[in-house]
């Protein structure tokens, strides 16, 4: 991954250029017959056939903890399967900004140390501070009592817009949550394929966030060739 990719992604984990607080072009769209749990359905089944894509994560009024007292800003990245991950991050490390390389592999981790750029190994795996292969499934699994609020075009796909309250440990997709909070979550659907085009959670999920501390996850690229390797 190059580092002038950061950026891409906004149009890739992406386009955050937003309508209000969601994302893209309002649509004209009749909401109103949708059936929220066929759709919510219809969009884990399609997510957990999918092998491989590229995330952009974004934290607003905030950051989450990483590794080695970093606090994440953004990240881009790819993912291969439930235990690949190569990203971009952008950190800070107390009142500095950082920018460092993740690869996340099923028996080993690594990461660039922000002040020399050099590879270094780090014991870290995805479900431990981000999950989206799995995470994204299961929350749509999780959902319920959701509702279909509209329906926006999300990275040039015209998508369902459901808001719904979830309990903070259902959101799994960001690490290790908290317990007993209610978070406010967006997700945007594909209304001819049923992926998950963008994911938006309000509040704060792990013990110290601020309540209105908002993620924002955008997937894109579903299906492509990733080639996540060791670094060299």
């Amino acid at each position: 991954m190059r580092p002038s990719a950061l950026g891409v992604v906004a149009s890739a984990l992406v386009a955050l250029a937003l309508v209000g607080c969601g994302g893209g072009d309002g649509l004209d769209v009749d909401t109103s017959d949708v059936d929220v749990d066929a759709l919510l359905t219809s969009a884990a089944d399609r997510m957990d056939a999918v092998e491989s894509f590229r995330f952009d994560l974004d934290h607003e009024n905030g950051t989450a903890s990483i590794v080695r007292g970093l606090q994440m800003v953004r990240a881009e990245g790819d993912v291969e399967g439930a235990d690949r991950m190569r990203l971009l991050v952008e950190a800070k490390a107390g009142p500095l900004n950082a920018e460092l390389e993740m690869i996340v592999l099923p028996d080993e981790g690594w990461i660039t140390n922000p002040l020399t750029g050099r590879w270094e190994r780090e014991t870290i795996d995805v479900a431990s501070f981000f999950d989206p292969a799995e995470g994204v499934t299961g929350l749509m699994r999780s959902l319920d009592g959701g509702e279909v609020t509209g329906a926006q075009t999300i990275g040039g796909f015209d998508s369902y817009r459901v808001e719904a309250t979830i309990a903070s440990e259902l959101l799994t997709l960001f690490g290790d949550a908290r317990e007993g909070e209610d978070i406010r979550l967006k997700a945007w659907i594909g209304i001819d394929d049923p992926l998950v085009h963008r994911i938006e959670a309000e509040g704060g999920i792990v013990s110290g966030e601020p309540d209105d501390l908002v993620r924002r996850l955008t997937l894109t690229d579903f299906d492509e060739t990733f080639d996540i390797q060791a670094p060299r």
